[in-house]
């Protein structure tokens, strides 16, 4: 298919899921936002809850404990005791589930239309009059523990926590989401309460609600239960911006057999219009078959076993960073090259048949990305939560807008050899 009338095909599909569809946008008082995002054209629809809460709100005593409460908020609440909440979601043929990130902690339910409001109400209930039964808590700190040592055990998982922890060491985004056996081992049930009751506000609170429902009667529903909330103090937000300096060389050896590596640098705050800059800059450098890196190190080379470039975004400072996985005898070839390549483009720039395959890759992924109810519930949520609500609309358009130019600045403003880090992870004979 020509590439134009795929690019005309995600412009249009676009428009369609982001405008026609309608978003309707409350706060409440209360501090509480709900967005809705009606489409009756969906099979199903999606409930989440995000809290903004998660590893960066934690100190060295509570590290886990945003990841461990979101396992407790699913034991039982004022109104559904035990696994009652789980229970009636199959029932009504819908899937629960739950997530905790560094920014934000996150709840949702896929549903058929009929079960939404039941869905609105559960969490209500469970956000507003959780149990916390101590047998249950016992119970859960086992799993999660072993939770932990199977993270521990993964060598992808391992190496992204050491490379955060070598990028910042002044903001709290170095905190691990996991968190640590002894906390959760020894956590009490006054600390999990003071925890929930900290943090778990409505001014923190984010109900979104995407697909096929009667708004009329969730916007009202919604306002009854979380609308209804009394207000409530917000702590402080924690401190995510960190000051850039010299870059590191950390090795670590563990029970591997192979190496790993994940190379990168620090980029300029959310705030900054340099997140869609980056995120193409990251699709050019190594997104996919036809990335750079790809090329030169698994095509050419022949020293990788795979190799991907991603920029992460944060409430706060961000980072870009290039995962290899490979022999462990080629780390300093691929080190090199990885910077080589930034640097010749740094120097000579791109082609525009790598500036605009980059840019159609990106323009379709983001229209999958707003494929299902979920999908589309959870990217709303998400930039509203990060106060980049107009990335969304935007999104298309700046990455349309960017040029070679903008490649090669990024790079120059934001890399250098004296600022970038490598973090690996290899076998115990390379000693």
């Amino acid at each position: 298919m020509d590439s134009r009338l795929v690019d005309l095909i995600s412009r249009i599909y676009w428009v369609y899921k982001l405008f026609i569809r309608g978003v309707k946008i409350v706060k409440y008082e209360n501090g509480l936002t709900s967005i809705l995002l009606p489409d009756i054209n969906s099979l199903c629809a999606s409930v989440i809850v995000f809290v903004r809460v998660g590893s960066i709100d934690e100190n060295p005593s509570q590290a886990g404990l945003s990841h461990f409460l979101e396992h407790l908020m699913f034991k039982g609440s004022k109104n559904y005791p035990g696994d009652l909440m789980s229970r009636n979601v199959e029932n009504m043929g819908g899937q629960i589930n739950a997530a905790t990130l560094k920014e934000f902690t996150m709840y949702h339910i896929n549903i058929q239309k009929d079960g939404v409001e039941e869905s609105i109400k559960m969490f209500a209930d469970a956000m507003t009059n959780p149990l916390f039964p101590q047998n249950e808590i016992d119970m859960e700190r086992k799993v999660v523990i072993e939770e932990i040592q199977r993270h521990l055990d993964n060598p992808v998982s391992v190496i992204y926590e050491k490379f955060y922890g070598t990028l910042y060491t002044q903001s709290v985004l170095k905190n691990s989401i996991i968190g640590t056996a002894d906390v959760i081992a020894n956590v009490s049930h006054k600390e999990i309460e003071d925890y929930y009751k900290t943090h778990y506000v409505p001014a923190k609170m984010f109900v979104v609600v995407a697909g096929n429902f009667d708004e009329i009667k969730v916007k009202n529903l919604i306002s009854k239960t979380f609308g209804n909330l009394s207000k409530q103090n917000v702590p402080k937000d924690p401190i995510c911006l960190e000051n850039v300096r010299v870059g590191k060389n950390v090795v670590e050896y563990g029970k591997v057999e192979i190496g790993y590596m994940v190379s990168g640098f620090l980029v300029d705050d959310i705030k900054e219009d340099n997140i869609y800059i980056a995120d193409l800059a990251a699709s050019v450098l190594g997104g996919g078959k036809t990335s750079r890196l790809y090329k030169s190190l698994y095509e050419d080379k022949r020293i990788v076993y795979t190799i991907d470039c991603s920029f992460s975004v944060h409430k706060g400072t961000c980072n870009m960073c290039v995962m290899s996985v490979f022999d462990a005898k080629n780390v300093d070839s691929i080190s090199a090259e990885i910077q080589r390549q930034i640097e010749d483009i740094i120097i000579n720039g791109i082609t525009c048949e790598e500036l605009n395959r980059a840019k159609l890759s990106k323009k379709t992924s983001w229209s999958f990305s707003l494929e299902t109810s979920f999908d589309i519930a959870q990217m709303y949520g998400y930039w509203h939560l990060m106060d980049k609500k107009e990335f969304i609309d935007e999104y298309i358009t700046k990455i349309e807008s960017i040029t070679i130019d903008d490649i090669k600045s990024f790079f120059k403003k934001f890399y250098s050899k004296e600022t970038f880090s490598n973090v690996m992870l290899l076998p115990k004979e390379n000693l």
